[in-house]
């Protein structure tokens, strides 16, 4: 955490208390906040939160549009997972959580996916923001229970934001770093008091925090992995646990918030089902056995098999299954990520040399039939992901490190490398022009350096039917002199090496949302960069980077958000720390017949809390 900034007249007063005057120091932004919160102040009481402008639903809305309000409770959802498990915790950074566990908790509030970023009553049935942003207080819904019956608090709240704050993942423990305090004011309220005016995102931020049981959790160990079932507030309690096989969540039939707005037409299934395998290949093998009844055909290789191949429709009709698209609004990018922390990888043109390599339409051609689309962003299929030159207002957040950045960053529009094969001889000599440039030169057909080290690198992969994609990758990279490993490993030995940052390249998906926040700073700030779980992944420390994502929750307006968010992406590309792959722009789905969603289904997220089950119906 920085070191608070002490105002000059702060420091004069200071100065002159220590010559034997009486003087007062100036209190510190933060001090001015929490004086202004406890004095009583009050807000007034709102139903929901929104980033920029208005809710869209009004504080009688009944229930979200893409909900059927009256689908039938009942039935189970079964789906799969990979690799195991090994604790029912998804918010430290030890263990491997089970699939579904993040439903064992409310929070504060309830996220509507039709809108960018609003936010609506859960725990928290009321909530108070200061009109000059230096506060937010949360009331607690009178009817919000724990499963064992007992009142959620504003203890509680206190409780749960200061567990995440201090024992809780990497991301959690900066995600909230502009909070000053909590004070429970009263059993029903929490104050937060915040650091700052300047972070308007943080509202949102705390809303969707997960809300804890202290007295469950005051005298056990949060950091630890674990299999024991713990008290809590969600619509999910585990039911049956297979540790790394199966897992099984019971739906409960009293929860407290069965009947709310923002929960009416969820939660349909009675179970949620969890079988876990090795690898796709296997889990698709299970599908087509009847083991489970829904998935994501991700895999190209199986979208070729269920979605074109002409014995498809007998395939269907054999297994019972129902193929079906979705459209997405917010589709998350594929990318290579280069761990700058590595030696041989600090160097941007190394960096960009070795993007030059990757064939991607041989790829398209060959493996995808069409199914992906070519990345040339880190939110490409979006208004996030910057195109052509930068606007005069992207060039107001870019100018002042003019000198410190590439100048194609400001000259030119980026096209992913390696992306037509027409060019591969010019891509060629431009990697081994990078190489040379930046001090390799080949000898005995290796690039080595001035010390004779080989340049030598290991892509780490999780799913060995993704070796098939790197081949291509690694014989571009033979025929510059560069050796390639592929080093694959079980789900649990990767996520060790991803948290610990033990790889050179890995293929990473870009995770963001349709309005981008605090969370940029923990995806690529440098305060983060060297964190054990930490998601700078690529161990990015760059000031003009660190200037623009301390920037972005401060956006007064979806305007500003996306010139920032441009700028920030023409850095991250034109620096080359990862190599956007592809995307998908829908979600390619197979499932039974029986399993059925509403028709208006919510362009930001494939939500399948609102889909039910007809399972006897004839």
């Amino acid at each position: 955490m920085n070191k608070r900034s002490i105002s000059l007249a702060a420091v004069l007063l200071l100065t002159l208390g220590t010559l034997g005057k009486s003087a007062v120091a100036a209190p510190l932004p933060e001090q001015k906040n929490r004086q202004a919160a406890q004095k009583g102040t009050r807000a007034p009481l709102q139903h929901a939160v929104s980033l920029f402008g208005k809710p869209a639903y009004p504080e009688d809305f009944k229930h979200f549009n893409y909900v059927n309000p009256d689908a039938p409770k009942g039935g189970e959802l079964r789906q799969s997972a990979l690799g195991q498990f090994d604790s029912l915790n998804p918010y430290i950074n030890r263990g491997i959580a089970a699939a579904g566990a993040s439903y064992q908790y409310d929070t504060l509030l309830a996220r509507s996916w039709d809108e960018p970023l609003t936010k609506y009553g859960l725990i928290a049935e009321k909530i108070e923001v200061d009109p000059n942003n230096q506060w937010v207080a949360f009331h607690v819904n009178p009817k919000a229970r724990f499963n064992d019956g007992k009142p959620v608090t504003a203890e509680d709240i206190k409780f749960s934001f200061d567990i995440l704050r201090e024992k809780g993942s990497t991301f959690y423990r900066n995600f909230y770093i502009d909070v000053e305090e909590v004070t429970v004011t009263a059993p029903d309220r929490a104050l937060f008091t915040f650091k700052h005016s300047n972070n308007r995102e943080l509202v949102t931020n705390l809303g969707q925090m997960p809300i804890f049981p202290k007295h469950y959790w005051q005298d056990r160990d949060f950091t630890s992995p674990g299999l024991s079932i713990p008290v809590s507030s969600g619509p999910y309690k585990a039911l049956e646990i297979k540790p790394s096989r199966s897992i099984t969540w019971q739906r409960d039939p009293d929860y407290w918030a069965k009947d709310l707005p923002v929960c009416k037409g969820r939660f349909n299934f009675d179970r949620l089902f969890y079988t876990y395998y090795l690898d796709t290949s296997i889990s698709l093998q299970g599908l087509l056995a009847g083991e489970y009844d829904w998935s994501m055909v991700s895999d190209p290789k199986y979208w070729q098999m269920l979605f074109i191949d002409k014995n498809s429709e007998k395939l269907l009709k054999k297994t019972k299954l129902v193929r079906e698209t979705l459209p997405n609004s917010n589709p998350q990018t594929v990318m290579l990520t280069y761990n700058t922390r590595h030696a041989f990888l600090k160097d941007r043109r190394v960096r960009e040399a070795i993007s030059y390599a990757f064939d991607y339409d041989w790829l398209n051609k060959n493996y995808f039939h069409g199914m992906l689309r070519r990345a040339d962003s880190y939110f490409s299929g979006t208004d996030l992901a910057a195109s052509g030159l930068p606007s005069p207002q992207e060039l107001k957040w870019l100018e002042p490190w003019r000198k410190q950045l590439p100048k194609a960053v400001f000259s030119q529009t980026y096209t992913a490398p390696g992306s037509t094969q027409k060019n591969a001889r010019h891509q060629r000599a431009k990697s081994l022009a990078l190489l040379k440039e930046a001090g390799w030169q080949v000898k005995d057909n290796q690039q080595v350096n001035d010390k004779g080290e080989p340049l030598t690198l290991t892509l780490l992969l999780t799913n060995p039917e993704n070796e098939r994609y790197t081949l291509g990758f690694r014989q571009g990279l033979k025929a510059l002199g560069i050796e390639l490993y592929i080093r694959t490993v079980d789900r649990a030995q990767y996520i060790e090496r991803i948290r610990s940052l033990d790889f050179d390249i890995v293929t990473n998906v870009y995770r963001h949302t349709p309005s981008p926040g605090t969370e940029q700073k923990d995806h690529f700030g440098s305060n983060v960069a060297d964190l054990h779980g930490t998601n700078n992944l690529a161990g990015i420390k760059n000031p003009a980077v660190d200037n623009i994502v301390n920037r972005i929750p401060t956006a007064t307006s979806r305007k500003e958000l996306l010139s920032l968010v441009h700028a920030l992406d023409r850095i991250l590309l034109w620096e080359h720390y990862s190599l956007p792959l592809w995307y998908q722009p829908d979600w390619p789905m197979v499932h039974r017949h029986y399993l059925k969603h509403p028709e208006n289904t919510p362009p930001y997220a494939l939500d399948l809390s609102v889909w039910w089950s007809e399972a006897g119906k004839p």
